[in-house]
């Protein structure tokens, strides 16, 4: 059952019944009738009690609860909020629906001024941390950094070179070489590696570091927001010197999410703070996302990594083998390096999975060993949604990130449309099918199949690009 505050209400009402327009006079939250002139406080408080019946609970608990309002001048009602956060964000969201409340409390058009409480005013203004933190800054989960993933175990090669020598500057000179650094690229390709080396090599060298994934950075604003601690969790994040963003992705759709990383992200930038961001495709392509955020993520430098060569493929299964002292044949080596080609997981995962097999069966380590088992992992991998979508790319001649990506263009929406009707054949319902796809959500792509099977049924060569692409092996 929902609870509501019925003196705010009563309030509320008896303005709405008995106050004419341009009335000097209002109702307070008990009934009284009180002087319009010396009292926000009774303007306000009536305002919220219309807001509570407008707004979900979580909402008003939130964002409104701890607001009150502190001065009425002529038609202009100035309404105290905790903290800047709270006023960006009730200005960008509720400022409209605020308005009308309170031009409905005092029966003529009002405005509404928004204002942080001057002890927050004070504490925003204070000096930025020191470059040596003292043990008073709020304290973060302590990220404990892989110690496999370093600069010297990663392998460096033509698809990742860039990413990896910017990695090593940012570290050499944090905040001013390349502020922020957005690693993009598909799953497995070292992106995490790469924050994991920054990280801990920062830590080492004494800045105070977090590394955090998008999905526990949402679960930490959530949590904050439940527990009503919001300055807290952004002073939390003020206070670091290197701040390491993981599948920034999966931040998409998530506004009051992307909105507390925005004013954390300015604060550390104007701070000469480094900011590591790692994402599965270009900052371009991050839909849906806040165009302000994007921006900022190409203020420094975006790097990719693709996919390694053959030669890369090799020398990571090697340094593998060696790292877990494991003796396997050359020829093994080179034809995982040929079968296992989406990156360093597939490959460490491929050669995992033949070493297990060996011990197990106590077959040596040979080729037709690895043939067997990566030929069964492979085959059933190959009608995987992500299989799919890769066969349908390389059918048309596009990058990975375009299909998933927002691009829009003739060519890139037919592909994508292609691979969501193909995947929609195969049973995966328009949620799932959403996931793949930047997290579009099921309207969308339930849209993009009708117009997919439309066109099927009208266009003679899409119909056979349709029946050529379930010919074709993945």
């Amino acid at each position: 059952m929902r609870h509501v505050n019925v003196p705010f209400i009563v309030g509320a009402l008896l303005n709405e019944l008995v106050l004419g327009e341009g009335s000097d006079h209002i109702f307070n939250q008990g009934g009284s009738y009180m002087s319009l002139s010396t009292s926000a406080h009774a303007v306000w408080e009536a305002a919220l009690g219309r807001l509570q019946v407008q707004v979900p609970r979580p909402t008003y608990e939130t964002w409104l609860k701890d607001t009150h309002g502190e001065l009425m001048a002529s038609n202009r009602l100035i309404v105290r909020v905790p903290s800047t956060f709270v006023a960006e964000w009730l200005e960008t969201r509720m400022i409209a629906l605020i308005t009308d409340a309170v031009s409905a409390v005092t029966g003529r058009t009002s405005e509404v001024e928004l204002r942080v409480r001057e002890d927050q005013v004070v504490l925003n203004q204070v000096e930025p941390p020191p470059a040596n933190f003292s043990n008073t800054n709020p304290p973060l989960p302590k990220t404990a950094f892989n110690s496999r993933y370093t600069f010297e175990s990663f392998v460096i090669g033509p698809s990742n070179h860039f990413a990896f020598y910017s990695a090593q500057a940012v570290v050499d000179q944090p905040g001013t070489a390349y502020n922020p650094l957005y690693i993009h690229g598909s799953v497995g390709l070292g992106k995490t590696h790469l924050l994991h080396a920054i990280g801990s090599k920062a830590a080492a060298e004494g800045y105070r570091v977090q590394y955090i994934s998008s999905e526990q950075f949402t679960t930490e604003f959530t949590r904050a927001i439940r527990d009503r601690r919001m300055d807290e969790f952004q002073q939390q994040y003020k206070a670091l010197q290197v701040l390491l963003i993981d599948d920034v992705q999966f931040l998409a759709g998530k506004d009051g999410t992307q909105s507390a990383f925005f004013h954390i992200f300015n604060e550390l930038h104007t701070n000469d703070c480094q900011i590591v961001v790692a994402a599965d495709r270009p900052s371009g392509s991050l839909v849906p996302f806040n165009d302000r955020l994007k921006s900022r993520f190409e203020w420094g430098l975006s790097v990719e990594i693709t996919e390694p060569d053959y030669e890369t493929r090799v020398a990571i299964l090697e340094k593998h083998a060696g790292r877990i002292a494991a003796s396997v044949p050359s020829d093994v080596v080179a034809y995982i390096a040929t079968a296992a080609t989406h990156g360093v997981r597939q490959l460490e995962g491929s050669l995992n999975k033949v070493l297990a097999m060996s011990q197990f069966s106590g077959e040596p380590i040979t080729k037709d060993l690895a043939s067997r088992i990566l030929k069964t992992a492979y085959a059933a991998r190959s009608n995987s949604p992500e299989a799919v979508i890769i066969k349908v790319a390389t059918f048309y001649g596009i990058s990975l990130q375009d299909i998933k990506g927002g691009a829009r263009n003739k060519a890139i929406s037919q592909a994508r449309q292609a691979a969501m009707l193909l995947l929609r054949q195969a049973g995966l319902r328009p949620d799932e099918i959403g996931v793949y796809f930047g997290q579009r959500d099921r309207t969308t792509v339930a849209y993009a199949i009708q117009k997919a099977s439309a066109r099927a049924n009208t266009d003679s060569t899409f119909q056979k690009s349709l029946e050529a692409l379930q010919n074709v092996e993945n």
